[in-house]
């Protein structure tokens, strides 16, 4: 059974996700990446105290946490996807901060993005929960 920590990041995930859900329903784009990128680096951190036996970063870059629980083992799908995962780490600012996309946060995001997001987070959630249930990526 996963570590209590490891369930509650998982949680936390998981309701994000269906915040990133709700947002492509609602057509809010860039309210959707930010939620997507919440999620699956809340998937990443619940895997932490499990694979890692440490605490979870206080990092947001995807890909650092990618790399660094590749090295314990975990296979992510390699090239491409591992690629499309990490790409989420720049909706942590671009979706948050007036100015980080030289305009506003509304107009940074496309629908087509914000679809593409939503679905990597949730192969991350989904992987995530696989691992913690024990029946691998």
């Amino acid at each position: 059974m996963a570590r209590r920590e490891s369930i509650l990041w998982l949680e936390m995930a998981r309701r994000d996700l269906a915040d990133a859900e709700d947002m492509l329903v609602e057509e809010k784009w860039y309210r959707a990446a930010f939620f997507a990128h919440q999620a699956a680096e809340k998937a990443l951190k619940a895997l932490y105290p499990e694979v890692l036996k440490k605490e979870p970063p206080r990092s947001h870059t995807i890909g650092d946490m990618i790399r660094e629980l590749k090295s314990a083992g975990l296979d992510f799908g390699g090239g491409d996807r591992e690629a499309q995962m990490a790409s989420l780490s720049k909706y942590y600012t671009v979706t948050k901060y007036p100015d980080a996309a030289n305009g506003p946060p509304w107009e940074s995001v496309d629908p087509q993005e914000a679809e593409k997001a939503v679905r990597v987070a949730r192969e991350v959630v989904t992987l995530a929960k696989r691992i913690l249930e024990g029946k691998g990526p």
